[in-house]
């Protein structure tokens, strides 16, 4: 590149000895590389949008294999990291950044984005407030960044740690400007001089591509030629180049990067704030508003996929705003879930967006994915000068007016709105002290094998048992939990044909075909429309349930899986002796709670018509199954 006069330069050093160790890598020890950059170089570009509310901020990850040769100043690159690998011979860091600089060919990763400021401000040492300066030779510095986001220091931290030969470049252009700066950085060691004999010789760790001429200022190059195979910045944003990118061989299709982007900005990116492209040689991807959804459902490691659609499905749930008279408005959004693997807790986020942490509660037994969101101008400013630099927790310490309080009332809102949720959608949870002892070992009153290891089993009861156990064939009493409430366990009896007249019916498929095999509640099936309406596919529904003792109803909770609308009829089956087949339940009656005023649904031959599942909001129906059978359910 046309760099003739430019190269790096290394200041005397003072009194303190840089050794190999970075200080920045405690701060991203529990990291890995892709996470890292993800976080830190997403806030920078989101805090540096162009114009207010002008989104999208489009980033584009690009991963290219370029010469050796084709680095700029190399050649006094090598003897300056070889210089740091004669003071600290034992530094397995640096001996793999002198190999690395003698191969032909590198891998560098170049981290664009568009739609954003640019870094402004000179280089000169008078410019005091620059951001080019803060970005490119500040360590923890924050100019410029407002009450938005994190430290440009921070940022640099990033891209030095994950180069194999502690080695970044920039390039940025801000708006109005018909400039392009290049800018460079190395982090190496406390060093001797390069050919001097002098042990007192010794120059800083740190150096920066600049004019050489000139050792009392700086003077970054103006309007570079491309770098390698990396295309030209003409337009304002920046450019960071990662020399030597060290998670290049086990990331080659910066797969890492994008699950990373989402993990951390899914909000933002859902919102249409920002759009992610990823381009190397083994292919292209991109993140945004209108293929997120797809992008999730493709990621490969199930239990992480898992854990991405359980979020993805929560904030596409109404919010529950609340006011706080220190932080303004706080949303949450709740996703409750059975079918997930476990409870997912909730993460909290402030005005970028960006996941910071995830608070649990042990009070809530449900599964879960939550988010807390709190973007209004006064809880920004307060979150954030709450936490480290990691930006990956809210310390009270860091606020010692409001910081408790502040914690207090995020954490009570939090934990009221989920036992509320909880409440509604699944219904008390009730723990009877002792009472496991009393019970056969077949015998469980929720019926839940996943919880409990079994089937359930139900006898007709009589005079002579317990109360505690199945109760009698009168109205039932109550069992005392101790430390909750009284709760009634009502006789629950099976289904059995006998000479009273009413007919006891097992029920067969109607309204379309199906194949299916083992079934459980939400499992995949396949199916197509039949007579009259057309039959929710299975596969798209999750359901939860319970039995309503009080009236002798089933209370089902609905929610759309692919995060669309599914209408149509609903076909239930039931398992028998503990094993899903061909039953279907004997539904008399049915309706739809969701809304203020139940809406009645026509039943027919076990199916029940004209159900209708959002993607943002559950559907609660009300269901009546003949004789008041207790079953255990689930959707064709």
């Amino acid at each position: 590149m046309n760099g003739i006069g430019y190269g790096f330069l290394f200041k005397p050093n003072g009194n303190e000895e840089q050794g190999p160790s970075n200080s920045g890598e405690e701060i991203f020890s529990d990291d890995t590389v892709a996470q890292a950059l993800a976080r830190e170089l997403g806030q920078n570009s989101l805090d540096a949008i162009a114009k207010d509310g002008a989104w999208p901020v489009i980033m584009v990850f690009e991963l290219r294999r370029m010469k050796v040769a084709d680095i700029p100043d190399v050649d006094n690159l090598r003897r300056y990291v070889r210089a740091a690998l004669d003071r600290y011979p034992d530094s397995p860091r640096l001996r793999k950044a002198v190999a690395t600089l003698e191969g032909e060919s590198i891998d560098v990763l170049r981290v664009s984005d568009y739609n954003t400021k640019g870094l402004a401000g000179s280089e000169s040492i008078a410019d005091s407030g620059s951001v080019l300066t803060a970005l490119t030779r500040g360590s923890g510095v924050s100019v410029g960044k407002t009450d938005a986001g994190g430290s440009f220091g921070i940022g640099k931290s990033v891209g030095i740690l994950s180069s194999l030969v502690r080695t970044e470049f920039w390039t940025t252009r801000t708006p109005g400007s018909d400039e392009t700066v290049f800018a460079g950085c190395t982090q190496l060691t406390t060093h001797r001089t390069p050919g001097s004999r002098d042990p007192r010789q010794l120059l800083g760790p740190m150096g920066t591509y600049t004019m050489i001429s000139d050792t009392q200022d700086y003077h970054y190059l103006r309007d570079p030629e491309p770098l390698g195979p990396f295309t030209q910045r003409t337009e304002p944003g920046t450019d960071v180049y990662i020399v030597g990118y060290s998670a290049a061989p086990d990331d080659p299709g910066l797969e890492q990067v994008r699950d990373a982007m989402i993990d951390n900005f899914m909000a933002a990116i859902m919102r249409g704030h920002l759009v992610v492209e990823g381009m190397t040689d083994k292919g292209r991807w991109r993140l945004a508003s209108d293929n997120l959804k797809h992008a999730i459902d493709s990621i490969p490691d199930p239990e992480r996929r898992t854990v991405m659609q359980a979020f993805h499905n929560a904030l596409l749930q109404t919010p529950i705003v609340r006011k706080d008279s220190r932080l303004g408005e706080m949303k949450l959004y709740i996703n409750v879930d059975d079918a997930l693997p476990r409870k997912l807790n909730t993460v909290v986020m402030r005005k970028p967006l960006m996941k910071v942490h995830t608070y649990t509660n042990t009070s809530i037994a449900a599964k879960y994915a939550a988010v807390l969101e709190c973007s209004s101008p006064e809880g920004n400013r307060i979150l954030r000068g709450m936490e480290p630099v990691r930006h990956d927790d809210w310390q009270a310490a860091r606020d010692k007016e409001n910081g408790k309080a502040v914690l207090r009332s995020i954490k009570k809102f939090i934990l009221e709105e989920l036992r509320s949720r909880v409440r509604r959608e699944l219904g008390d949870e009730i723990t009877i002290k002792g009472l496991n002892t009393l019970l056969p070992a077949e015998l469980q009153i929720d019926g839940n094998p996943d919880r409990h290891g079994v089937r359930p089993t139900n006898g007709p009861g009589s005079e002579r048992e317990s109360a505690s156990l199945q109760g009698r064939e009168t109205d039932p009493e109550p069992v005392s939990n101790t430390g909750g409430k009284s709760v009634s366990i009502a006789l629950t009896k099976p289904a059995v044909a006998d000479d009273s007249g009413e007919s006891v019916s097992t029920g067969r498929q109607r309204g379309g075909e199906t194949k299916r095999g083992k079934h459980a509640a939400g499992i995949s099936a396949l199916g197509r429309s039949g007579d009259g309406d057309s039959v929710i596919d299975g596969g798209s529904l999750s359901m939860r349930y319970w039995f309503d003792a009080r009236s002798g109803d089933y209370i089902l909770v609905l929610r759309s899986r692919t995060g669309g609308t599914e209408k149509g009829a609903l076909h239930l089956t039931a398992a028998l002796d503990g094993a899903f087949g061909n039953y279907t339940p004997p539904v008399e009656e049915a309706a739809d709670i969701s809304g203020t005023a139940p809406r009645r649904l026509n039943v027919k031959e076990g199916a029940i018509s004209n159900v209708k599942v959002t993607g943002k909001h559950p559907t609660r129906l009300r269901v009546r199954i003949k004789g008041g059978i207790r079953l255990q359910l689930g959707v064709k």
